[in-house]
């Protein structure tokens, strides 16, 4: 196959990292741009990068629908890196375009919105890579492979946690952030479908022995909470069982009075690896013995589809179908819990940028997860438990089974 040509919908937010990996993609000569959407207040905001970009002869339109107008069949990779109520509609559209995509975390707000988008793959015949950027590491895959070949053993659990709080500046960046929906369209905007979506998908890729296949989750328990004046959750704490029963367990919050950043935690019947969020993985071998292996370049995203587009390589390193049990924990989060406002008198204002966090919840989100246990069930007077929600053969949300 010739060159790919390449489309970038999107100027700002996480458009810029898109950007970037346009850039590492035409540097290493997989691919080159022909064509970028800039809404009309973007053409204004981002005009002189809009000129760089018409000096290197790539077309600007106005909307999606018409740069795949206007260059159809003449279109070979789209990058949607835009909100996630927007992610289902403009897959489909550059899919049934006949362009590959690359869409950006998570994929989809709803469990039916992912479902149409792989029928939509599946039926245009294309690739769908999602830009989950930690299946794309070498030490990720590394360990993944340790853990198929069996060196672990069976798999017995997955965890993480992770505190990362946000100001209000962060929920006012557009219009659906901190919120459930936009109109008609599912956002399931929180902690975990979006700022560390991927740390759900990276528990559930490698909680499965098998190659290129995540764990299925079959039972979930939740509970939702919040801080923060906005319409979803910030703070979130779930346990599951998969349909291969390993147990899956995650808490995560936005309202933390501590930043920290996941480990992600396999423990098998031989072993147990520790994998960092920055990079690199240690094991601990049930003899007593250890070892450590350190994590070497940068995820190149969207380098690995534009070589499996090409014919370089066979398989995506994070196709879609891949990503589909991240949507149905989160989705199992939402049925399984109503979310509770936390305690107003644990919280605190931080005067420099006014962002809300809730005195202890750092290390009560550490705590739970050492014992991958729910909030309630460590004595928290506040604390409510969400319901036991089977997730198996789960086709929509909501399924409204409260």
């Amino acid at each position: 196959m010739e060159t790919p040509r390449i489309g970038v919908v999107g100027m700002g937010g996480f458009a810029q990292t898109h950007r970037r990996y346009v850039a590492q993609v035409e540097e290493a000569a997989l691919g080159r741009q022909v064509a970028q959407v800039a809404i009309p207040a973007d053409q204004e905001l981002y005009a002189a990068d809009l000129e760089a970009l018409r000096a290197r002869q790539v077309q600007v339109f106005a909307s999606l629908r018409e740069m795949l107008a206007g260059l159809h069949g003449q279109l070979d990779i789209v990058c949607i890196p835009t909100g996630i109520p927007l992610h289902r509609p403009m897959t489909v559209m550059a899919l049934e375009a006949g362009c590959h995509v690359l869409v950006e975390k998570p994929a989809a707000g709803s469990i039916q919105d992912f479902d149409a988008m792989e029928a939509a793959r599946r039926r245009a015949g294309r690739f769908c890579a999602v830009g989950y950027q930690h299946l794309y590491r070498a030490d990720v895959r590394l360990l993944k492979e340790w853990i198929c070949a069996g060196r672990l053993g069976k798999i017995q659990w997955v965890r993480a946690c992770g505190g990362w709080p946000r100001d209000p500046a962060y929920y006012a960046r557009n219009s659906w952030a901190g919120r459930l929906a936009v109109g008609d369209a599912w956002a399931l905007d929180s902690p975990h479908n979006n700022a560390l979506a991927h740390a759900v998908n990276a528990l559930c890729y490698l909680g499965s022995d098998q190659p290129g296949a995540a764990l299925v989750p079959r039972r979930l328990q939740a509970e939702l909470y919040r801080a923060n004046p906005i319409e979803s959750a910030d703070t979130a704490v779930f346990r599951a069982t998969s349909a291969e029963g390993v147990g899956i367990f995650f808490a995560v919050s936005h309202a933390s009075d501590e930043r920290f950043d996941p480990v992600f935690e396999v423990s098998g019947e031989l072993g147990r690896a520790e994998l960092d969020y920055h990079g690199g993985f240690k094991v601990w071998w049930a003899d007593g013995s250890h070892e450590e292996h350190l994590h070497q370049g940068e995820p190149r995203v969207l380098e690995d589809l534009a070589e499996v587009v090409t014919g370089r390589r066979d398989a995506l390193a994070c196709p879609l179908a891949l990503t589909r049990s991240q949507t149905l924990c989160v989705c199992g989060t939402f049925e399984s819990s109503a979310i509770h406002e936390l305690p107003a008198a644990l919280r605190r204002v931080d005067p420099k940028n006014q962002g809300v966090t809730v005195e202890g919840l750092g290390e009560l989100v550490r705590r739970a997860c050492r014992a991958r246990a729910l909030f309630s069930e460590l004595g928290v007077a506040w604390a409510q438990p969400g319901e036991q929600i089977d997730l198996d053969a789960y086709p929509y949300f909501p399924g409204f089974r409260r």
